[in-house]
């Protein structure tokens, strides 16, 4: 039915790719002109250039496009209001890019302001005002301009295009969409456009999951609108997350695809820490796989790869006299104090615990963490101090008696928890490290989850550690970072392993630096 009432206008097609083709690429080399990839000249065309017989106006009037993120889906909203700003007739055009932040909104404008500036031609018929984040074209008396996400000031507007980026984290409820669009009504052909990635899935009101439903609804047949169009690039529910395929499927920019820029070399090393770390595939779904996926604090250690018998090992005796590097974790009244021992072998590290929990709280302590304590400490795999709680002057002393085993080149610890013990031990010779807790791990960890999947983490299978990994959950930060936290039981091993494994890994990679190398990587890179 649908091809009696519409055509695809194959001149406007070709008049849009060479358009924007003439045009530098705004993020790229210098000068480099943009090449369109199939993804972007299909979206657009279909969008621009598919039109009803009838009056012969576009078919589409509301756009939503899902897409994995840095697959450049901003970019094509950019170069649509930019050609229909040049090579449309309509007169006082009002083309708004909206957002959830100013920063966001500057993405699209900056795009579309640099692919003008570097073109004398475009930039012969408009004049760019950036400080109000405008830009003018006296033949058609139109403008593009940005508009912060204060509802309040959408009112006025009576929008041709308008862009509203990133609609999954909207504020507003989608006022700020319905605005702009309710806005729209007395033009001919207006398009208004949803660019985003997929939200949580869980809130039916967010404005991404709306359009997300409508979305399929409409491709369903479920729902009869001619003028919605919808481009959905998402992996297939519970698929493997190293499945190429499915990468595809979600990143349709991806290098694995002719003249793809997406680098699936990141999402390969991406995917390899969420198999090891379970609490990254939620965010490793939703981002890169654009699934409707919640992101939730999960056990942050996958405990088949620590368990792993290539992680582990059981004789000491050729650790003797070797480097290491120690992490400190005291203990704050009668909790435990940890203290790890981490080793730089042959590009390897190994993981030598000392655990210390007081004698007289094991019993009772047991019983609220539910862990037998009293046992592990009676195999040997703890130690208990007698009273209620860790003697410091105790673990001094069994520090001193480690040095004359293994060479111990630093001690890291924390100095808002461990500022009298670090002294002293500073007193008996020892270089003491202060190391910023919580997200100030965050390097550290995704040098944690390499080596453990590549196998290279090597500890002693210690139940009471290996329980520790186990009670051991991540925390995400807006920035990205990564700190390790607890929901039950105990952690402080793992957190002391953090602390001596950002130091040997850090001296080791001192020692591995090979200039010859460096020259001939750079040379490879650059000739």
């Amino acid at each position: 039915m649908a091809e009696e009432k519409y055509y695809f206008d194959e001149k406007e097609a070709d008049n849009f790719k060479t358009f924007i083709e003439k045009l530098n690429l705004p993020k790229g080399k210098k000068g480099q002109k943009i090449k369109l990839i199939k993804y972007q000249l299909k979206i657009a065309t279909d969008i621009i250039a598919t039109k009803r017989k009838s009056d012969e106006l576009r078919r589409y009037r509301e756009i939503f496009i899902t897409i994995a993120r840095k697959n450049a889906k901003s970019f094509i909203a950019a170069i649509i209001i930019l050609y229909l700003f040049y090579t449309d007739d309509e007169m006082g055009q009002e083309n708004i890019v909206a957002a959830n932040s100013r920063e966001q909104a500057d993405n699209i404008y900056n795009m579309i302001e640099y692919m003008i500036r570097t073109n004398k031609t475009l930039m012969k018929h408009c004049t760019i005002v950036n400080s109000r984040r405008r830009i003018l074209r006296k033949a058609t008396d139109s403008f593009i301009q940005i508009v912060s996400s204060d509802t309040s000031k959408l009112d006025g507007f009576n929008p041709y295009i308008a862009a509203v980026d990133e609609t999954h984290e909207d504020k507003t409820g989608g006022e700020n969409y319905t605005k702009l669009q309710t806005g729209q009504g007395a033009r001919d052909e207006p398009i208004i456009m949803s660019i985003t990635t997929a939200s949580n899935g869980m809130d039916e009101h967010n404005l991404e999951y709306q359009k997300y439903q409508y979305a399929l609804k409409v491709q369903s047949g479920e729902v009869e609108d001619d003028s919605f169009y919808a481009a959905i690039y998402r992996a297939d529910d519970d698929c493997d997350i190293e499945d190429e395929e499915q990468w595809i499927k979600a990143n349709p920019g991806i290098d694995l695809l002719p003249g793809g820029f997406r680098k699936s070399d990141e999402l390969r090393r991406l995917s390899k820490q969420a198999k090891v770390m379970p609490a990254l595939i939620p965010g490793f779904r939703r981002y890169y796989l654009n699934q409707h996926v919640v992101l939730e604090a999960e056990r942050a250690i996958n405990m088949k790869y620590w368990n792993d018998e290539g992680n582990t090992f059981s004789d000491l005796s050729f650790l003797k006299g070797k480097a290491c590097y120690a992490g400190l974790d005291l203990s704050i009244d009668k909790d435990f104090t940890a203290l790890v021992l981490v080793f730089p072998i042959d590009n390897e590290y190994y993981v030598l615990p000392y655990l210390f929990k007081p004698a007289d709280t094991l019993i009772s302590d047991g019983k609220v963490d539910k862990f037998p304590y009293d046992t592990y400490a009676k195999q040997e795999y703890m130690i208990a101090t007698k009273g209620d709680f860790v003697n410091f002057r105790y673990v001094r002393q069994i520090i001193e008696e480690l040095s004359r085993e293994y060479d111990i080149k630093e001690i890291v610890f924390d100095k808002f928890a461990s500022s009298g013990i670090a002294s002293d031990l500073q007193n008996d010779g020892f270089i003491m490290v202060d190391h910023i807790q919580g997200f100030g791990f965050s390097p550290t960890i995704a040098d944690f989850y390499d080596l453990l999947y590549d196998n290279k983490l090597k500890h002693t299978n210690n139940p009471v550690f290996n329980w520790m990994a186990e009670n051991t959950v991540a925390k995400e930060n807006p920035t990205g970072k990564l700190m390790f936290d607890k929901q039950q039981g105990k952690i402080d091993g793992i957190i002391a392993m953090l602390m001596g494994l950002t130091r040997a890994i850090a001296n080791n990679k001192k020692l591995e630096y090979d200039p010859n190398k460096a020259v001939e990587e750079w040379l490879k890179d650059n000739g």
